[in-house]
């Protein structure tokens, strides 16, 4: 395949673009004349739904960012009209380009020509940096953006950003991915399954939205293809669930023009292929309430939309939905595992209970599970490194394993089949047992004894191997009871400039390698014996985590 590693980038300040801060439409600008019935009716609908205490779901292409409405989305959210954002990846870099350079949208035209068509650094570097540190704190895409943009000063302009917005009032943006279609993915830093990851966090908080959506208002504002279609499958889960999502108000808002929207359209009708008429307009609605199509400008439509609400609620400002950030909440990480994991909920109970004074320590552990067996679902190694008592517990870890620990791990029948007609192929495969990929850095002796003969640098051995061995979603877990061990350092360093993801297990001061790891777990002491004797409490317990998670995955 492709090394996207030797992909080449540029610095974002030599790009021409588009769209400055003077495209932006003020609030307070009046709208251009625009008259259509259905569009008051709309309007209508979502101040009912707010003063019901009802969701009103914003969904949008990035269009919208790009025609300069963000002021007036932004004004709406502050008056509480809108109770969750959504978004295609590419409405996201829109509005992230806007908070750090006060533009966006290159001359795709003209780059397309010589390759440098979003090839601009900082845009695919600082999202993609941004996303897999907020998938490590349990946060999805757009939650890790606003994250990013409000907590950095190099954000000139995040006064002009909805995910900015969204952050500081706690609304949620969610951004639905499609791999490929974004410009952030063709940047070297990107990791394809932190974007999974990310994304299907935020899948779940749309549909949690969603399932309360009785009564309220879902607006899909030029999205032709995610967004009906995520709305579509928000839908059928709330309902599959229980959830009673019946009577809503559902409106399209796109350039296309279309009589009797209503309608059903045969095969034979070009419109029948439009995916926001039926997954949208008709299909979500048939249970009951009201679909909605209003063909204009977005331009036209929005500040029309924005001056008909506010002339119907004057200075009201309603109170939002309260929610709990995951990044805040243990229990919500959690629950979020047990829909796919539910074992792993259990062990972290009876973690709790043996262990009261380690408990604290539960949230890194939880976000060290979820980094290791990421990893592992996606095909990765974990590599774990340590010196003296450390090393010996990397072996230890990684001889749980790579072999069964306290579950049966039989091999899938369909890789048995394969020894059958070997010689001893049965009764190989009936004892070969189901493992995670697990390296031990240093214990190839003669390559450690080589690195340290020939290296001038003392301590190398550990980086070098990884090096050799490692591919960008990979994990290191670096273990010393100080935190200092100088060949532990270096690999972290050398894991961290190969986009592995870095976790640190240490005692209470966590050391040099705390600073630059992704994730640190700390046991509370300092005495190398107390320390290495709580480091078998929790890489115990995490491994069986792991292995319980391994063991759901091959029994489906």
């Amino acid at each position: 395949m492709l090394d996207f590693s030797r992909i080449k980038t540029y610095p974002i300040s030599r790009r021409k673009n588009l769209i400055t801060l003077k495209d932006i439409l003020s609030p307070e600008a009046p709208p251009k004349p625009f008259e259509n019935p259905d569009l008051n009716e709309v309007a209508e609908r979502i101040v009912a739904a707010r003063k019901s205490g009802a969701h009103v779901i914003w969904m949008m292409g990035a269009h919208v960012i790009k025609s300069g409405l963000s002021l007036i989305i932004i004004d709406l959210m502050k008056r509480g009209l809108i109770t969750h954002i959504a978004s295609n990846g590419a409405a996201g870099i829109h509005d992230f380009e806007i908070a750090l350079i006060g533009e966006t949208s290159e001359d795709v035209a003209t780059s397309i020509e010589d390759g440098t068509f979003g090839m601009a650094d900082e845009t695919g570097r600082l999202m993609n940096l941004a996303i897999q540190r907020g998938v490590h704190d349990g946060l999805g895409c757009g939650e890790s953006l606003g994250r990013i943009i409000t907590e950095n000063e190099e954000f000139k302009f995040k006064e002009y950003s909805i995910l900015y917005h969204a952050y500081k009032l706690g609304i949620p943006f969610t951004v639905h991915i499609a791999l490929g279609t974004d410009i952030i993915h063709q940047h070297p830093k990107c990791n394809f399954a932190v974007l999974g990851e990310a994304s299907g966090r935020d899948f779940r908080i749309f549909v949690e939205t969603v399932s309360r959506l009785e009564g309220g208002v879902f607006l899909n504002f030029g999205s032709a293809v995610i967004g009906p279609e995520v709305f579509l499958k928000a839908i059928s889960i709330a309902r599959n669930l229980g959830f009673r999502v019946r009577s809503f108000t559902a409106a399209n808002f796109d350039l296309k023009p279309i009589t009797d929207y209503m309608r059903r359209r045969g095969k034979d009708d070009p419109d029948y292929y439009y995916r926001p008429l039926k997954n949208i307009v008709q299909r979500p609605t048939s249970t009951g309430g009201a679909g909605f199509h209003i063909a204009g400008d977005h331009v036209i439509t929005i500040p029309n939309l924005h001056h008909m609400i506010l002339s119907k609620i004057g200075g009201t400002i309603f109170s939002l939905p309260e929610r709990e950030s995951p990044a805040h909440s243990l229990e919500s990480r959690l629950e979020e595992i047990a829909q796919n994991y539910p074992e792993v909920k259990d062990i972290a109970g009876r973690f709790s209970e043996l262990n009261p004074n380690l408990k604290h320590m539960l949230g890194d552990m939880i976000k060290a599970y979820s980094a290791i067996n990421r990893c592992f679902e996606t095909g990765g190694s974990l590599f774990i490194c340590g010196n003296g008592g450390s090393f010996a517990d990397a072996l230890h870890i990684s001889a749980e394993l790579l072999k069964s620990f306290k579950m049966k791990r039989p091999i899938p029948n369909y890789i048995k089949e394969k020894f059958s007609n070997l010689p001893s192929g049965r009764l190989i495969a009936d004892s070969l047992e189901e493992g995670l990929r697990t390296i031990v850095l240093g214990a190839n002796h003669s390559l450690t004894s080589a690195v340290e003969n020939d290296n001038p640098t003392r301590n190398m051995n550990f980086a070098q191997e990884l090096y050799v061995l490692a591919r960008r979603g990979d994990v290191l877990l670096g273990i010393s009871t100080s935190g200092n061990a100088e060949n532990v350092f270096y690999a972290a360093v050398t894991a961290k400039a190969l986009g592995l993801t870095v976790i640190a297990l240490t005692g209470e001061d966590g050391g040099r390698i705390s600073e630059i790891s992704d994730i640190t777990v700390k046991v509370p002491a300092l005495d190398t014996s107390r320390v290495q004797e709580l480091h078998s409490i929790v890489y115990h317990t995490i491994c069986e985590m792991l292995e319980a998670s391994l063991c759901r995955r091959t029994r489906e």
